[in-house]
Formats: structure tokens, C-alpha cells, sequence
């Protein structure tokens, strides 16, 4: 068989195992009798077998393909290639704090964001909270970024996509992964907290945002062709925005919140999206000299 259609062959089957993985960590928490989620928020008090399960299912997958199904290792996107690359690592770093940063000042300026007066929370120590969820999340986004990435993106540019059909593909079948977790893991609470819909309609809106992303994910990795950028990229998503909601520094009116939610919000959105296609620009100016 051809190195197209093992390629095309494990993509399906990629597909099909994330997609079911979700749903299967579910039976698992119903026969263990932990699937209590709407009383116990997946986020703010811990997981359970089926959450672990939906976690690490996808790099499960990858692992098996690249050594028995023919995807192999080479060129997987693991090395750090620094040389030439080192200000796209510093413009990984700086993507999330800079726009979350744009977002949360027009927000004040038209009142859809307002810091809290009852948090505690002073500057240095959200600088701490930052570090400490920066170091935590580095690690957790390596294994995911050894998905998305290094399996799912590198795969893909082999077929000679367009770059439409690329990020359409990696960002539908990233978030068709996050469909049962938004579903099921997820509280109606915690899906309220960041946009005032029912979870589908969450579903919906997340398909658009994170296909969004994707434009930005994949073009870094296509610069610098190494996951590790896009672990600092992830890590910081994660630090940066997450404490500023779980400790109530800032808080996101909800008749606004469709403009300035900082996770999903139509302007966060459009700047990753801008920030996206400049980086696709600059690789196309790239290539052409």
C-alpha cells in the first residue's frame, strides 16, 4: 500500500477512534458509578476513569499508528529546530497575554468586562498563578499537541490539502473530539459561566472558534514544523485566561459575552483569526523567495 493511502487509511481510523472515544469514557464512568457530573464540575473539582480515558485515548491512537499502521516516526515534529525560529517561539509566548490583554481594555471601555471588587487576587500573585498553571499546562499540552500537531496536521499536509480543507479538517475533527466532554463532562454551570447557551449551541459556536484557532496552530507548525511552540501556544491559553475566570479577577457581563468572552468570544476570535492568516502571509512570502 502507498504512503497516500496509509495516510488517508489511519486518518479514518484516527477519526472514527477519537470521535467514539468520548463516548465510551462515558460507559465506563456509568458502570463505576461516577458519572454524577452535573453536581461535580469536570473543571473546578476534579475528573474521574472517563475523563482520564477521553484524555489520552487520541495519543493511545497515535502511538499505535505510527508504529504499527505504517505512519512511522520520522520528521514527527518533535525536534525543537530553534535556529530561525526563535521569534516565532517568542511570538507563541505573547499570542494569548497580548490579546487577552486588547480584549479585556475594550471590554472595559464599553462595559462588557469589569474587574471583580471581591477578589483578593493582586497582580503578583496572579503572576504567580500564571507561572505555576504555565508549568502545569506544558506538560498536559505536550501530550495534546502530539495529536493535533505532530499526528493529525503533519499527516494531512502529506495529501497536498488546500489550506482551507486543511484547517477546516484538523479543526473539526480537534473539536468532534471535545463533543462528548461538552456534552456529558461538562455542567450546564460550566458551560453557562462562559456563554450563556445550552451545550449544543456551545458545541455550535466552538466549532466556529476553534477552527479559527486552528488557522494560527497550524500555520506555527508549519514555520517552525516542531509541536513545541505550539505547547508554549496552549500552555499559555490555558494560564493566562483560566485564572482570571476560576478566581473571579475579571468577570464577563452576560449580554456581552458572545463579543468578550475571553475563551470564545467574537473578538478574541477574529484577532487569532487575523493573527492566523498574517503568520499564513508570512509563510507564503516565505516560500516564494
Amino acid at each position: 500500500m502507498d504512503e497516500i493511502k496509509i495516510i488517508k487509511r489511519n486518518i479514518f481510523i484516527f477519526t472514527v477512534f477519537v470521535t467514539a472515544s468520548g463516548w465510551l469514557a462515558y460507559l465506563v464512568d456509568k458502570l463505576t458509578g461516577q458519572a454524577n457530573y452535573e453536581n461535580v464540575g469536570t473543571i473546578t473539582e476534579g475528573g474521574s476513569l472517563g475523563l482520564l480515558i477521553w484524555l489520552v485515548s487520541p495519543l493511545l491512537c497515535t502511538i499505535i499508528l505510527r508504529t504499527f499502521a505504517g505512519d512511522g516516526w520520522k520528521n514527527a515534529g518533535f525536534s525543537f529546530n530553534f535556529k530561525g525560529n526563535l521569534k516565532l517561539y517568542l511570538i507563541s509566548f505573547m499570542i494569548y497575554p497580548t490579546v487577552t490583554v486588547i480584549v479585556i481594555l475594550l471590554g472595559l471601555l464599553t462595559g462588557g468586562i469589569k474587574f471583580s471588587n471581591s477578589t483578593n487576587i493582586t497582580l503578583v500573585a496572579y503572576i504567580g498563578i500564571l507561572l505555576t498553571q504555565f508549568g502545569a499546562q506544558f506538560i498536559k499540552n505536550i501530550f495534546e499537541e502530539s495529536v493535533w500537531r505532530a499526528y493529525l496536521t503533519n499527516r494531512l499536509l502529506k495529501l497536498k490539502l488546500s489550506d482551507l480543507k486543511l484547517y477546516l479538517l484538523v479543526g473539526v475533527i480537534w473539536w468532534v473530539w471535545h463533543l462528548p466532554y461538552i456534552m456529558i463532562f461538562l455542567s450546564d454551570k460550566e458551560v453557562y459561566d462562559v456563554l450563556p447557551v445550552g451545550k449544543f449551541t456551545f458545541f455550535l459556536i466552538g466549532t466556529a472558534v476553534v477552527t479559527c484557532w486552528t488557522v494560527m496552530y497550524t500555520e506555527i507548525f508549519r514555520l517552525t514544523k516542531s509541536i513545541w511552540p505550539l505547547v508554549i501556544l496552549h500552555a499559555m491559553e490555558d494560564a493566562v485566561i483560566n485564572p482570571l475566570l476560576l478566581f473571579g479577577i475579571v468577570s464577563v457581563e452576560k449580554s456581552q459575552a458572545f463579543f468578550f468572552s475571553l475563551s470564545v468570544g467574537i473578538v478574541p476570535t477574529a484577532l487569532y483569526l487575523v493573527i492566523g492568516l498574517c503568520l499564513r502571509k508570512y509563510r507564503k512570502s516565505q516560500e516564494c523567495s
